[in-house]
């Protein structure tokens, strides 16, 4: 690609929106309490500790309830976080989030009850609590760092907020994070992970966050966990480091539970570590989402990953940057197309496929996509596909995964 075509090609992907500028009057939000939203109650402790749904509401720019974080608050730095985020989710939400729960609840019921994985997903744990709500387990594995609660109390704290404004603008604006950007937000000496990315979004989703906390397993498969708040486990060579964190929806009966691992899917690592592949393998059969893949799986190098989703998988729901269509034996799956399929954006313009094209060419049984996602992010130029298998293929979903 040319210099000029690259240049063109980024000015397109960024185009939709300045970071919104807050009003002069728009003030932060009500404290939790105060607003009467049982769903950002955290879980009773004592006055002076700070528990997990506290730094869950002070780094998404929600007031929390008294205690000593709430003395962030009062900071200038703080305030002007609460502005610009609630504007920029307000946004987010009227432009994107209410078209894909309704769509969601329309279309992915036959996904309701399995546990949803999630490769190459960066921290975007908010595109897939969207369309998958109710899932009781979600694991994510990408490349970013796992990082750390701030230190709202350190000097030079009142980066912090700035920094992971800058982490959120992409995905908030183009429905996906672009990797180089993401890798520097997430390396500044006041951002180092994707931990509070996480809690961001959990907050934001009204979500009650109960636990936090490192998670390493060893080349044998033992998993080590220590609480957030305290130093996370020493991970020795060929340790395979991750998170756990357990929350609740408001109104739920049952906690779900998150895992972030950080893990190379390439062929090489993915054979050569199989205790990670035998903890996923327990959670089969599951629902695999995939979108802005940079088209991995398209590669010989991640075939494994991709052969392993397909054996694994229940059902599939992705973007044409996943998976290619004819890796989909139509004797095994059921296939549902939507939106659009005009081509991979420029930098991915050898990934073409052109059996999918021709379906959506011919138009028959294409559904509508009421929002935009993945690389082409504008309403009506995204495509979707939602892959279940045929009765028979899947083993029952198991009642209860004991790891």
């Amino acid at each position: 690609m040319s210099q000029k075509s690259f240049l063109v090609l980024v000015a397109l992907i960024l185009l939709p929106a300045a970071w919104p500028v807050p009003s002069p009057g728009a003030g932060p939000e009500p404290r939790a309490e105060a607003a009467g939203n049982p769903g950002l109650q955290g879980e009773p402790t004592q006055k002076d500790t700070p528990n997990y749904q506290d730094y869950a509401l002070l780094i998404a720019g929600l007031k929390g309830r008294q205690g000593p974080l709430s003395l962030e608050e009062g900071k200038p730095s703080w305030v002007n976080h609460a502005r610009v985020m609630n504007q920029s989710w307000a946004n987010f939400e009227k432009r994107q989030l209410s078209a894909m729960r309704e769509w969601a609840a329309r279309e992915l019921t036959p996904a309701e009850g399995h546990p949803v994985f999630y490769p190459f997903s960066g921290p975007d744990f908010v595109n897939m609590f969207t369309l998958f709500p109710r899932a009781p387990t979600y694991i994510m594995v990408s490349l970013e760092p796992v990082g750390n609660l701030p230190d709202f109390g350190k000097a030079g704290g009142d980066n912090f907020f700035p920094s992971l404004q800058r982490s959120l603008y992409d995905l908030l604006q183009l429905t996906f994070f672009i990797t180089p950007k993401l890798r520097a937000s997430l390396g500044t000496r006041d951002l180092k992970g994707v931990l509070p990315v996480l809690l961001f979004f959990m907050a934001r989703e009204g979500l009650q966050v109960r636990e936090v906390n490192y998670w390493v397993m060893n080349s044998e498969g033992t998993v080590a966990e220590t609480p957030a708040t305290a130093a996370p486990t020493a991970a020795a060579a060929g340790d395979i480091p991750g998170l756990r964190l357990v929350f609740k929806r408001p109104g739920a009966a049952e906690t779900q539970t998150l895992y972030y691992v950080r893990f190379n899917l390439h062929n090489n690592s993915f054979e050569r570590n199989q205790q990670l592949v035998s903890f996923l393998e327990k959670f089969a059969p599951f629902t695999t989402f995939s979108k802005a893949a940079s088209y991995l799986m398209h590669k010989p190098y991640f075939s494994a990953v991709r052969r392993f989703i397909l054996e694994k998988s229940a059902a599939v729901l992705q973007s044409d940057s996943a998976i290619p269509l004819h890796y989909f034996d139509r004797a095994v799956w059921d296939l549902r197309f939507y939106g659009t399929y005009k081509g991979p954006i420029a930098l991915f313009s050898n990934c073409y496929q052109k059996d999918l094209a021709e379906i959506y060419h011919k138009g028959q049984d294409i559904r509508p996509l009421p929002f935009g996602i993945c690389y082409r992010h504008r309403p009506r130029t995204s495509n979707l596909m939602f892959a279940i298998k045929r009765p028979g293929w899947p083993p029952t979903v198991p009642a209860e995964i004991k790891i």
